[in-house]
């Protein structure tokens, strides 16, 4: 059964601030796509920027759910099998779902923190330019002839070239390629379980790239935009930028953004003027704050350096135990997280069972 918030909790999420706590809830579930969904999953992947999807299913869980009606996974497949979506090392070298003309401009925005927090690894891997150098010709040089390749694959053509790939050297030659912009994950092969997905060459993959005048301006825009009501230090999280950096941008698109309250540090919760989340936090109208099954690595509580607007304490601690690195899936009830998802139990009312039916419909598809 899923558990209701306590009258304590409630009350502790209304508290203080220039806005009521729930109107923030129902503001970042409108800016998250949870209470007016979009029309297609492209419309949601692009809204939403750069979705977490270090889990496959996960990700394409959190997209389509964005999504009315909602679609199949093998719907949401298909658009990666026709390179209308695809997956990359974006963010704090993490992957994320994203369209295709958005990839390399945010592997290039995070290029340069994400190689330097990879650099006492490459010196344990023995990873230097001239390996990666040498990797490149042999990859580039594979997937021209080919089209695409599972990583086993990879692996095997740079380990007949004599440069090994054991203990996640393979990985981490892999990664580096996708930060000089060589390759990217893109079609899902038909023998594919859960999880595979092939590697392609952005050159051949992606015929259009998307390239802002201001990077860091328009990641910081965009977050607000799918992200807020978010402080300054959420979105540097997020992208894995300084919050110096993140500031400065902040300072150059200030006519563009509001601050609709404060958190407990007293830094300001920004959403982006005219943004379905600027809506809501000034309307009058009665809150909306639907019953949602949220994924593992769900945006809507991942996606924040503080998330304890959306989660007290004990409940994070739930969401990620042992702190190391996963997420687990739970209800969100009046937009806060108030149980873990369990796939053995199903709720007993019609909502709470059709919601659990077809999250275990999408994560069991073929």
């Amino acid at each position: 059964m899923r558990a209701k918030l306590l009258p304590s909790e409630e009350q502790a999420v209304s508290e203080g601030g220039n806005v009521d706590r729930e109107r923030l809830l129902s503001a970042r579930m409108a800016s998250q796509l949870l209470s007016a969904p979009a029309s297609t999953v492209q419309e949601a992947a692009g809204h939403l920027l750069a979705t977490q999807s270090q889990d496959f299913i996960a990700g394409r869980y959190t997209l389509a759910q964005r999504v009315h009606p909602m679609p199949p996974r093998e719907q949401v497949n298909q658009l990666f099998n026709e390179g209308l979506l695809v997956r990359s090392w974006t963010m704090r070298g993490t992957l994320h779902i994203c369209l295709p003309q958005d990839a390399q401009w945010l592997v290039q925005t995070s290029k340069e923190r994400t190689l330097r927090s990879m650099a006492a690894r490459h010196r344990e891997l023995q990873i230097d330019p001239e390996v990666i150098e040498k990797s490149a010709a042999i990859i580039q040089s594979h997937l021209s002839a080919v089209g695409r390749s599972s990583r086993p694959e990879l692996f095997d053509q740079l380990e007949q070239q004599g440069i090994g790939t054991r203990n996640q050297r393979g990985v981490h030659l892999l990664l580096a390629l996708v930060q000089q912009g060589l390759i990217c994950l893109g079609p899902i092969p038909q023998t594919a379980k859960l999880t595979a997905q092939d590697f392609v060459l952005v050159e051949q993959w992606i015929s259009e790239h998307h390239v802002p005048d201001n990077p860091i301006q328009e990641l910081l825009s965009r977050y607000l935009g799918s992200h807020g009501p978010a402080t300054l230090r959420d979105a540097a999280w997020y992208a894995g930028q300084t919050l110096t950096v993140i500031r400065k941008a902040a300072a150059d698109i200030e006519p563009e953004l509001i601050s609709v309250d404060t958190d407990e540090r007293g830094e300001d919760l920004y959403v982006v003027q005219g943004s379905a989340a600027h809506q809501v936090s000034e309307s009058s109208a009665k809150i909306d704050l639907p019953t949602r099954l949220l994924g593992p690595f769900d945006e809507y509580y991942l996606s924040w350096a503080d998330r304890s607007l959306v989660a007290d304490p004990s409940m994070q601690n739930r969401i990620t135990p042992g702190k190391n690195g996963m997420f687990n899936a739970f209800w969100l009830e009046c937009g806060r997280a108030s149980s873990l998802w369990d796939a053995n139990v199903a709720p007993t009312d019609s909502l709470g069972a059709a919601l659990h039916q077809r999250y275990m419909d999408f994560r069991n598809a073929n």
